[in-house]
């Protein structure tokens, strides 16, 4: 009976430890296996990649990304380095089947011993399964989950590709994912270029990135690299002796400070990242691992982007100067000594690099003043450097000196901000009172031979104002509007010799009762003057009456032509510049000028590839975003009520009805690209030649070669512009206030952009040999008075050569002369 209850029991006991058993893996099913993610995906890697934007010459200046990660070939990781990971992170990964049994049982005990979880023991392959296929919870659950899948994982990838997925995706701080841009973040270099003492401090970043990455905690950085190289030593990666050595070697880290480059091409880049953003969308720009190719040349652009900041310094100190930051009292002064010590000695290089001092003594004897940097650094500044220091007056002309004493610009007490003027590796520092420029100014710049946009500047600082004026901002571009109004009388049968009237003029609308009555700028009148005379000398006047005599309509059909899509007012003001455009259309519009008559669209991006290589964009134009306004004829201001407003839909008409005209003077059509005649291209880039020779634009004769352009300003001297070309580069600048305000007296295109322009161009050009304007075919030149217009006489003195289209030079001879001068073809050699 007994032994019969036994073996009831016993059957009992069997069944249920079958039944826990069944439970168990039923439980072990549902819990850890139903649901575990394939092992194939991880052979399909695609991390989220970061988008390069490279250079004209392959150079990385920026990238955009959720995640800064370079993918690099595990090949090209050196076996150190690799070394490095597997001592710090797991000793056994290439013994172990993707589990560390050994280490688990250690873990847990020590765990149990201290009462909390104090070790791990997840290998690389463990951490490789909870990266990609799992979350990042802290749980039994998940922890039985991983080495499931670890185990799996060894079953189907080599070591080699555990190792290439493991360093490509973790996460090292500072914005680095993956051992590539560690490197780069870290150390300013590939990890194909790592030595052994670097490799270790990444290693030992792994646990906790974000608190010992060497950019926040040195030190601690440093107690990981010697634990790392240890670990190497106890897995004999490395000697001892070996150890050692490495450990001496000094570690140089990537500062991460301010980089000029970066700052002069931000304008650039942001164009490119929203032309990326609305052609692939967000994901793809900051995932995606996009390549974009651009035709930005670093150091033409900052070429640019320094002419700029130089030219808008010299403009603010020409309006004098707002004041110290404030007037230190005596019993304080001990204190801000102390302060300014911290301070400038914590000055780091910046788009600014400012100082502070505090003038200690005012020597107007000796024209002298003594600031303090710190306790015992001094600096003098002499009358020299304070004479453009006074009271701000929009009234007074800035070129003429404001002070005359030192003591007039600054006083004992004055707290003020410096910035240092020294040449590298002078024996004495010197230093200049600044003041940031309140004004702001915009740059383009057009390389004609390659068609490509060579620098683009929307301000005086990215990091201030991401507004780019250049391409974002709408501005009257007054007088340099005007060559499009000749270009359009060109193209009409004027010539540079024909007379027109500058003279005064009033026009009257009687239904208004309004009357306008045009000045020139010098507030005087030139009677009868030749079309070169009026452009050179920016005549209004005598440009309304060419307006006036043409028409409207050509203009506004000749200014959509050459690229002008803004908006244009259909009255007589538009001779004068009053329709706002933006700088890059206007830089596009002299392009034909320059170029023999061909339109240049700057391209800026050369091509961007899909993270396969694949090309999915090529020769994009900076502009091709631009969309045409609508326009409205203003009737009874000057509008011809019968010409319908021009829009994009009518381009490709407008210039079909310029090359049909110009194939009726030359008997030859005009490639499509070329909205202006070749001649008559020549005309005008002869015209303003003048400009620059004879007339406002006098301040671009200083670049030292051929020239053309015009200068441009607006009433009120609102704006000022300078738009211009060589040969070889196109570019224009505009000058101006946010606000729409008074740049100061005689502050015009002439004085306030076009040094920003030559400038510029004297660096763009300086490695290239002198060109001249090439003559095309059909041009002839004559020897003309240039008070009449009409042929000149040899012994006359007031004459000179200009170019015509063959057939329309001047027959008769001016009244004065005595003899014909004769007309002259150019000298050609084949």
């Amino acid at each position: 009976m007994r032994l019969r209850r036994l073996a009831k029991i016993a059957v009992a006991l069997a069944l249920l430890a079958v039944l826990a058993l069944a439970g168990g893996a039923v439980a072990f099913w549902a819990l850890i296996l139903r649901d575990l993610p394939e092992i194939k995906s991880l052979r399909d890697y695609r991390p989220k990649l970061i988008t390069r934007v490279l250079d004209v010459d392959g150079n990385e200046i920026a990238s955009f990304a959720t995640e800064r990660r370079i993918i690099i070939p595990i090949e090209e990781v050196p076996k150190p380095v690799v070394d490095a990971f597997v001592a710090a992170e797991d000793g056994e990964f290439y013994v172990h089947q993707g589990l560390d049994y050994a280490g688990i049982l250690r873990a847990a005990f020590t765990n149990i011993v201290q009462g909390r979880k104090a070790q791990g023991a997840s290998t690389i392959t463990q951490q490789v399964a909870k990266t990609f296929l799992l979350s990042s919870e802290r749980s039994y659950t998940r922890k039985l989950k991983d080495m499931v899948l670890a185990r799996r994982i060894e079953e189907s990838l080599s070591k080699n590709d555990i190792l290439y997925l493991y360093l490509n995706q973790i996460y090292f701080g500072a914005g680095a994912y993956g051992i590539e841009a560690a490197a780069q973040t870290y150390f300013g270099k590939s990890a194909r270029d790592l030595q052994v003492h670097e490799a270790a401090v990444i290693a030992g970043l792994v646990p906790r990135p974000a608190e010992w990455n060497p950019h926040v905690d040195p030190e601690i950085a440093r107690r990981k690299q010697l634990l790392v190289l240890s670990r190497m030593v106890e897995k004999e990666f490395l000697s001892q002796a070996d150890a050692d050595n490495w450990a001496a070697q000094p570690l140089v880290y990537m500062q991460a400070t301010w980089q000029e480059r970066e700052s002069a091409s931000a304008f650039f880049v942001e164009e490119v990242r929203r032309y990326l953003m609305a052609q692939f969308g967000g994901e793809e720009v900051l995932t995606g691992g996009l390549t974009v190719h651009t035709t930005l040349d670093i150091d033409d652009q900052v070429s640019a982007w320094q002419a700029v900041r130089r030219g808008l310094r010299a403009h603010d100190r020409r309006m004098g100067y707002r004041g110290p930051i404030r007037n230190v009292p005596k019993a304080e002064t001990e204190a801000v000594l102390a302060e300014l010590a911290t301070t400038n000695g914590a000055v780091v290089p910046a788009e600014d690099p400012v100082l502070r001092g505090l003038v200690v003594a005012v020597d107007n004897e000796k024209q002298l003043v003594t600031l303090a940097l710190g306790p015992e650094e001094r600096t003098t500044l002499g009358i020299a450097d304070l004479n453009w220091a006074g009271k701000p007056n929009t009234a007074r002309d800035g070129i003429a000196p404001r002070v005359s004493r030192v003591g007039e610009a600054l006083h004992a007490g004055d707290l003020v901000n410096l910035e240092e003027v020294s040449e590298p590796g002078a024996e004495q520092r010197r230093f200049a009172l600044y003041q940031r420029p309140l004004a702001e100014a915009a740059l383009v710049a057009v390389d004609l031979e390659k068609a490509q946009l060579r620098a683009v500047v929307g301000g005086y600082s990215f990091a201030q104002s991401e507004f780019n004026r250049a391409l974002q901002s709408r501005r009257q571009p007054g007088s340099a509007f005007k060559p499009i109004v000749y270009a359009a009388a060109i193209a009409r049968g004027y010539t540079p010799a024909t007379i027109v009237q500058d003279t005064a003029i009033v026009y009257e609308d009687y239904s208004r009762g309004f009357a306008w009555k045009p000045e020139n700028y010098s507030e005087d009148f030139l009677g009868p003057i030749t079309l070169r005379t009026a452009l050179a000398k920016s005549r209004n006047a005598a440009t309304i009456r060419i307006l006036s005599d043409i028409g409207i309509a050509p203009v506004r059909d000749m200014a959509r032509a050459l690229g002008i899509e803004s908006k244009m007012e259909e009255n007589l003001g538009l001779a004068l510049g009053n329709s706002e455009v933006t700088l890059a259309e206007l830089v596009r519009a002299y392009t034909p000028f320059a170029t023999g008559g061909r339109r240049i669209d700057p391209i800026f991006i050369l091509e961007v590839r899909d993270r396969s290589g694949r090309v999915i964009a090529k020769d994009v134009p900076l502009l091709a975003s631009l969309e045409a306004a609508p326009e409205t004829p203003q009737v009874g201001q000057g509008a011809e009520e019968s010409a319908p407003p021009a829009n994009g839909d009518e381009l490709e008409q407008i210039m079909d009805k310029l090359r049909r005209e110009a194939e009726a003077k030359q008997g030859d059509g005009l490639p499509a690209d070329y909205m202006l005649d070749p001649v008559d291209a020549y005309l005008m880039t002869d015209m303003l030649r003048a400009v620059v020779t004879e007339g406002t634009g006098g301040r671009a004769n200083d670049l030292g070669r051929p020239v053309a352009g015009k200068t441009g300003t607006t009433n009120d001297l609102r704006d000022a512009w300078f738009i211009g070309y060589t040969p070889e580069i196109a570019a224009g600048v505009w000058v101006g206030f946010d606000n729409a305000r008074n740049l100061g007296a005689n502050e015009t295109g002439g004085r306030a952009s076009a040094p920003i322009f030559v400038d510029y161009l004297k660096q763009a050009l300086r490695d290239r040999p002198k060109q001249d304007f090439p003559v095309p075919e059909g041009v002839v030149f004559a020897r003309i008075d240039r008070a009449t217009g009409l042929l000149a006489a040899p012994s006359s003195e007031n004459a000179l050569f200009l170019p015509f289209r063959e057939g329309t030079a001047p027959l008769e001879v001016s009244p004065a002369a005595d003899s014909p001068g004769g007309v002259l073809r150019p000298l050609r050699v084949d």
